[in-house]
C-alpha cells in the first residue's frame, strides 16, 4: 500500500479535480503490474495497471474504493471483475457519493475486499478531494511568509522580501497543486503580483481571485491585464457563498495569499483547511505594522482560534509551519 500511496502522489499536478490513486497487483508475493492516474479524463490507476498482465487469482492493492459509475472513463470496478482478480485491499472508501458503491460490487462478485489499510495516509494525500466532494467547497489554504514578531510588513508596507529565496521558491511550487490562489486588493496595489504559476510542473487550469470592494486595484494591474484567468470581485461577497461559487465552477482547492484582512476575514469565519506559515529569522516592530491576524481580538484564551501543528521544516533561511483546524 505504500508504494501505491507513492504512484499515487505522481498525479498530484494533474489529476484536478479527480482524486491521487495509485495501484499495486500482486501475485504469490511478488508485484506483477502497477498504475497510476495520470490526469482527469483518462484511464484510471486499476485499469493502467491492468494493461498487458494476467492478473487472474492475483490481489489489487489500490489507495482508493474503485470507482463503480460511468463517467469519463467505465467503471474501475467492472474491469477488475472481468480480470479474474479475486482479492483487493483498499485504503479508504470513496467519499464521492456517485462513484462509491465499488466495495459491495466486487462482494457480490465474489471477491474478497479489505478495506482500511494505510488510511490516514491515503485521507492525507486526498485531502483536498474529500473536502471538495463532501462539503462542495474549495479546500482553503492560508499561506503567509512574515516576521518572527508577526508582521507582514513593515510600518511603511515594505514586505519585499521578508522570506528567503528558497521559501518563495516553495511557495511557487503550491502553485502548482492547488486549482486556484485568492489575494485582496490591497495586495494588488501595493506589490502588483503575477500571482502566476512559473514552474511548468502542473496541467490543470489555473485561477486568480482578486476581492476589491473598495476598487482600489488599478486597471492596468498585472492581474487584469496578462491574459491570464482572473476573477476581479468589486462588490462585497460573502465568503462561504463565495466559496460555494469556485466549487460550482471547477475550483477544488484555493490559496489564500492575502494581506491581513483577507486572512483574518477566512480565520474568522473558519473558512480554511490548512494552514501554511513561513517565518523569516527577523523582527520589524512597530504597533500598526499589519499581522497575519488583525482587528479584534480575543478577550480570553479560550476564545482563541486554535488549530493543530502537523510539521515544522527550515526551507533557506526560514522556518515553514504546517497547521490544519481542529476537528
Amino acid at each position: 500500500m505504500r508504494r501505491a500511496l507513492d504512484l499515487a502522489a505522481r498525479g498530484r499536478y494533474s489529476v484536478s479535480p479527480n482524486p491521487m490513486v495509485g495501484c499495486v497487483i500482486v501475485r504469490d508475493g511478488n508485484v506483477i503490474a502497477e498504475g497510476w492516474h495520470h490526469r482527469a479524463g483518462e484511464p484510471h490507476a486499476e485499469i493502467e495497471a491492468l494493461r498487458d498482465v494476467d492478473a487472474r487469482g492475483a490481489t489489487m492493492i489500490v489507495t482508493l474504493e474503485p470507482c463503480n459509475h460511468h463517467g469519463r472513463t467505465p467503471p474501475c470496478v467492472d474491469a477488475i471483475i472481468a480480470a479474474g482478480i479475486t482479492r483487493v485491499v483498499i485504503a479508504m472508501r470513496d467519499p464521492h457519493e456517485v462513484a462509491a458503491g465499488g466495495v459491495e460490487k466486487l462482494r457480490e462478485a465474489g471477491i474478497e475486499v479489505e478495506i482500511g489499510v494505510l488510511e490516514a495516509e491515503a485521507r492525507k494525500l486526498n485531502e483536498v478531494f474529500i473536502q471538495a466532494v463532501t462539503h462542495r467547497r474549495p479546500f482553503v489554504i492560508l499561506k503567509a511568509g512574515m516576521t518572527l514578531d508577526g508582521k507582514l510588513a513593515t510600518v511603511t508596507r515594505d514586505s519585499r522580501w521578508i522570506t528567503s529565496e528558497a521559501a518563495r521558491q516553495k511557495s511557487l511550487e503550491l502553485r502548482e497543486q492547488y486549482d486556484a490562489i485568492l489575494t485582496g486588493g490591497g495586495t494588488i496595489r501595493d506589490d502588483n503580483p503575477q500571482l502566476t504559476r512559473r514552474l511548468g510542473l502542473a496541467s490543470t487550469p489555473w485561477t486568480r481571485i482578486v476581492l476589491d470592494r473598495r476598487r482600489i486595484v488599478p486597471p492596468d494591474a498585472t492581474v487584469l491585464t496578462d491574459g491570464g484567468n482572473t476573477i476581479h470581485i468589486t462588490e462585497d461577497v460573502d465568503l462561504d457563498t463565495l466559496l460555494a461559487d469556485l466549487y460550482f465552477r471547477g475550483i477544488q482547492s484555493l490559496i489564500v495569499e492575502g494581506g491581513s484582512n483577507v486572512l483574518s476575514s477566512f480565520i474568522r469565519r473558519r473558512l480554511w483547511q490548512k494552514l501554511i506559515v513561513f517565518i523569516a529569522p527577523m523582527v520589524v516592530g512597530g504597533a500598526e505594522a499589519r499581522s497575519i491576524f488583525s482587528g479584534e481580538g480575543a478577550a480570553k484564551l479560550a476564545d482563541a482560534y486554535r488549530f493543530r501543528f502537523d510539521g515544522v521544516e527550515i526551507i533557506g533561511d526560514d522556518v515553514m509551519i504546517t497547521a490544519h483546524q481542529r476537528a
